[in-house]
């Protein structure tokens, strides 16, 4: 049998019924050795998957600590307020400042 291309897939899952694949295909050179033609791709699809989990799961991480740290901010300022004497004003709603694409980021974390 004569291996004329290969293909190399890899999926990852990223949380909330949510996965990224990566595959790669490659023909195989008369007189090229099948066996380190499927370890190279192999090897280069594993590499890529690994740089593309890392970014993914660092951006998720930056996006919950900003969360966090919003939070934080809201109790403080909450807590300024009542030290200063400031009421919170009823009207001012925070979500009704919030952009389009402010809303439709918190939908997608939800």
């Amino acid at each position: 049998m004569q291996v004329k291309s290969i293909s190399y897939h890899r999926v990852i899952n990223l949380g909330n019924y949510e996965s990224k694949r990566l595959e790669l295909f490659a023909e195989v050179q008369e007189g090229e050795d099948p066996e380190a033609a499927i370890s190279s791709l192999a090897e280069l699809v594993e590499r890529k998957a690994r740089e593309s989990f890392e970014l993914i799961f660092d951006i998720k991480e930056l996006k919950r600590e900003r969360r966090e740290l919003s939070q934080e901010v809201d109790r403080l300022k909450a807590e300024k307020d009542k030290l200063t004497g400031v009421e919170a004003d009823p009207d001012d709603i925070p979500f009704d400042q919030m952009s389009q694409a402010q809303l439709d980021e918190v939908n997608k974390n939800f």
